[in-house]
């Protein structure tokens, strides 16, 4: 059992699966680290393309305060049946890979677990995955939770705007 982790979340099912993961490996008094990183440029779509005007607002300092906080309101209410201990949470901008690697140093975790997207061996070898950057640069233990391909549950998804994406 650990009793400080490092949870990176990004709204996804696969970082939702990795909060579940954690809230297991936690011993009685731990202290779970949420933490959404923001790139400092935000994606240019959702799904779509983003206008012009879109794009601005996405990449103001409202729009991003707003959306991590949003992000890890989500993930405490996914833990809140799961884990009794204690929660902090935390955003920051900037490379992901870095900021998760830098920031579980700062906050001495034990092990960061992290979702993985399961990018493909060729989409991997092109772009690298933030969690397997994280495995590679962490001076911490890193758990990378992988799809299990079983159904996620509806309790899961709920409220999930990234769901299905």
């Amino acid at each position: 059992m650990f009793t400080s982790l490092l949870v990176p979340v990004d709204g996804s099912v696969h970082s939702l699966k990795a909060l579940s993961i954690a809230a297991q490996l936690a011993g009685p008094n731990a202290t779970l680290h949420l933490l959404h990183v923001r790139e400092l440029l935000p994606h240019l779509h959702y799904g779509s393309l983003l206008s012009l005007q879109e794009a601005i607002q996405a990449s103001s300092p409202e729009a991003a305060e707003t959306e991590i906080q949003e992000i890890l309101e989500r993930a405490q209410v996914h833990l809140r049946s799961r884990f009794d201990g204690r929660i902090e949470t935390h955003g920051r901008h900037g490379d992901p890979a870095r900021v998760i690697a830098h920031e579980a140093e700062t906050f001495e975790v034990q092990v960061i677990v992290i979702g993985s997207r399961g990018l493909s061996d060729w989409s991997g070898m092109l772009m690298g995955s933030v969690s397997h950057k994280v495995s590679h640069i962490a001076s911490c233990m890193v758990i990378s939770v992988h799809d299990d391909d079983s159904p996620v549950s509806a309790e899961e998804t709920a409220d999930n705007p990234y769901a299905g994406l």
